[in-house]
């Protein structure tokens, strides 16, 4: 079978660097290869690969032939290039076991450089959709300009045009955002503007966010998804190239797409392929392969070209930047706090903090960002802690982040405080105080932010330690660097907890006034709409263990020891 063969050809490539690509992609061909030859017959996978239901695909694109580029007139099945196929594969292969009807992939990603057929692959999807579905489906694509929006019903229709035996099956509007109707199904395609309002009314069982890196906020988005709440098979597809603009929504599906692959989040249900060049590729041939999986040499010869005079136009390098790289310009290139890898060798499934004694950290805000506690202690050398978010749920439908809050809670990682759209201190406060009943330790001191808790320090004094903290790079700098050290070390031991895996992920470094001053930067976060407080309350940790047990040199003491 074509499309299995070449979507196995393409993995085995990737994974054995026979294919120059980035390392979401090596990832992505990880998952599926192993998926495919192992864990789809483990009896608690709950996905196989159907590949009776790909065979019909397989034989669906023999009748379907390319319009135009290099392929025109040619058919699709054969000429498609292996990423392409393994993109089909993948939408398409994977089952539900209990419900073969039901994808398993409904959350599916591609962002690629511009001139690699992305709007023909998206094309190809949707016309295999319309010819697959169930009767009276509804089919959808938004963009933020008519234009725009018209791109991937135009390559369908002349698909259809250049394909004889599918054509008489479809009806084509003449309007450029009018509907293509399947003759055999009633099920229709229809791309619409991403405009305010004028999406909340329909039923989309597939919708794809076209240029999606053009959007700046979620609202048509979320209206399309809320719209498929009572679909059979619900399918969404972000496609897009880099822009040059600030606020891109598409950095954020990104970001959210890197940590599924890196096991940071995990969603068995999201696909990503994501094809840009590496910073330090950005002007050599390595970057152009990264970015271009369209393995056309033509191509290559044009973003040569434009790479040339962009060396010598300062005008020309977005351009270049964008749409031939594949990287936004104004993207983030701040370096994480942590390497995640390391931080993920550092978990373990339980800390047992029986008879040890512990310092205790909070820190949180009134709604918008967690409010979080930690525990640590220090024992041979080893430091060893566990986090618990709390947060209200009447914002949740505000949060920008995408991360199942309710999956979290049901996993035991935070604690969602029902009818509420302020944090709840007395709850956060009676945690704590069970902290000792509950682990069966002995709580030293407790370290907190006093912004917000003021009143519940002053409570929690009566019967403990209490250190207000200062949040700046006096109080920080040295906490901060020894929760790295030790993560680095492999000292650190942390109870799994995916919500504080995701805090530590989202954390970057601020620098202070002074040469080395150093922290997590909060501003950059809260602008970002990522949320950091887990991490935070863990440097609040070490800024007892670390500083105290480490014998931190303190100049006053070291005078007074002498006797001076």
């Amino acid at each position: 079978m074509i499309l299995l063969d070449r979507s196995i050809r393409y993995a085995e490539n990737v994974i054995n660097n026979k294919e120059i690509t980035t390392w979401e992609v090596q990832k992505q061909c990880e998952i599926f290869l192993n998926d495919y030859r192992n864990r789809q017959y483990e009896e608690d996978f709950p996905y196989y690969f159907d590949e009776d239901e790909l065979e019909y695909i397989n034989e669906l694109l023999e009748l379907f032939n390319f319009a135009t580029g290099f392929v025109e007139g040619k058919q699709v099945l054969e000429n498609l290039a292996d990423f392409q196929c393994f993109f089909i594969t993948n939408v398409f292969g994977w089952r539900f076991k209990d419900k073969s009807y039901k994808f398993r992939y409904n959350d599916n990603t591609l962002f690629i450089a511009r001139k690699n057929a992305k709007t023909a692959l998206i094309g190809i999807v949707f016309l295999l959709l319309l010819l697959t579905e169930q009767d009276f489906s509804e089919f959808y694509s938004i963009c933020l300009t008519k234009e725009l929006a018209s791109e991937i019903k135009k390559i369908m229709h002349q698909i259809i045009n250049a394909s004889p035996l599918i054509k008489n099956k479809f009806e084509v509007s003449k309007n450029k955002v009018g509907r293509i109707t399947c003759n055999i199904t009633n099920s229709f395609f229809e791309p619409r503007v991403s405009e305010s309002g004028k999406n909340n009314s329909i039923r989309p069982s597939a919708f794809v966010a076209d240029e999606r890196g053009n959007f700046t906020d979620n609202e048509n988005y979320n209206a399309m998804k809320s719209g498929q709440k009572n679909v059979l098979n619900n399918l969404i597809f972000k496609t897009t190239t880099a822009y040059e603009i600030n606020g891109s929504i598409m950095e954020e599906d990104l970001d959210y797409s890197r940590k599924v692959l890196n096991g940071v989040i995990t969603n068995e249900r999201h696909f990503a392929l994501i094809y840009y060049a590496y910073e330090e590729n950005l002007w050599n041939d390595i970057g152009i392969y990264q970015a271009n999986p369209l393995r056309i040499e033509e191509n290559y010869d044009t973003i040569r070209e434009d790479r040339a005079t962009a060396l010598e136009k300062p005008s020309e390098v977005g351009e270049y930047l964008t749409k031939a790289m594949n990287v936004f310009v104004q993207e983030s290139k701040d370096e994480a706090y942590i390497d995640i890898k390391l931080w993920k060798k550092c978990e373990v499934d339980k800390v047992n903090f029986n008879g040890k004694e512990v310092v205790v950290a909070l820190d949180g805000s009134i709604a918008l960002d967690l409010t979080s506690v930690s525990i640590m202690c220090k024992e041979d050398d080893m430091y060893y802690t566990k986090a618990h978010a709390f947060l209200p749920d009447g914002n949740l439908k505000e949060r920008r982040e995408k991360i199942d809050y309710y999956d979290m809670e049901r996993r035991g990682y935070c604690t969602i405080q029902k009818g509420f759209n302020t944090i709840q201190q007395t709850p956060i406060e009676d945690y704590i105080r069970s902290i000792e009943d509950r682990y069966n330790c002995k709580i030293k001191i407790i370290v907190a932010d006093r912004f917000n808790f003021m009143l519940m320090l002053e409570s929690l004094a009566k019967d403990f330690d209490v250190l207000p903290l200062n949040q700046n790079y006096s109080e920080l700098t040295v906490p901060t660097q020894g929760l790295k050290e030790v993560v680095y070390n492999q000292k650190l031991r942390y109870e799994k907890n995916e919500l504080l895996t995701w805090c530590v992920s989202n954390a970057t470094l601020g620098s202070g006034g002074k040469a080395g001053h150093v922290m997590i930067d909060k501003q950059k976060a809260h602008k970002n709409k990522r949320r950091i407080d887990m991490c935070a309350t863990t440097i609040f940790c070490m800024h007892q263990l670390y500083i105290e047990e480490e014998g931190i040199y303190d100049p006053i003491s070291a005078l007074e020891a002498m006797d001076w």
